[in-house]
């Protein structure tokens, strides 16, 4: 089974993803070459999840192969195309394979860079 984990995102941002996302680090562990599908699930309206790498952005799912060493690192940004504001989002991330993740987002008034 795959591992996933999400952290805060350090380091510079990709230049696939939004100026104004909300940005979290994805790590996928797997088997080498590994064919594997993630969602991002429990978004509320107006928001889009993006699962991002140095060549492309793939909304709200990511269909991945994992390289020869089985370790995947992508950028995860929440994107909010609507001003309706929300308190607190419960976001999913989930694995074909049946792996999952989970973070709890409180919007502020900017994203962070």
């Amino acid at each position: 089974m795959v591992t996933l984990s999400l952290s805060a995102w350090h380091g510079k941002n990709l230049p696939t993803v939004s100026g104004e996302a909300y940005r979290y680090e994805l790590r996928v562990a797997g088997r080498s070459k590994e064919h594997l599908t993630l969602f991002a699930q429990g978004l509320p309206d107006g928001w889009i999840a993006a699962f991002c790498t140095d060549e492309v952005c793939m909304p709200m799912q990511a269909r991945l192969t994992l390289p020869t060493d089985g370790h995947e690192r992508l950028e995860f940004g929440l994107i909010q195309e609507s001003t309706t504001k929300v308190r607190t989002m419960r976001i999913t991330i989930r694995g074909s394979d049946g792996s999952t993740t989970r973070i709890v987002v409180r919007p502020q008034n900017q994203p962070h860079p």
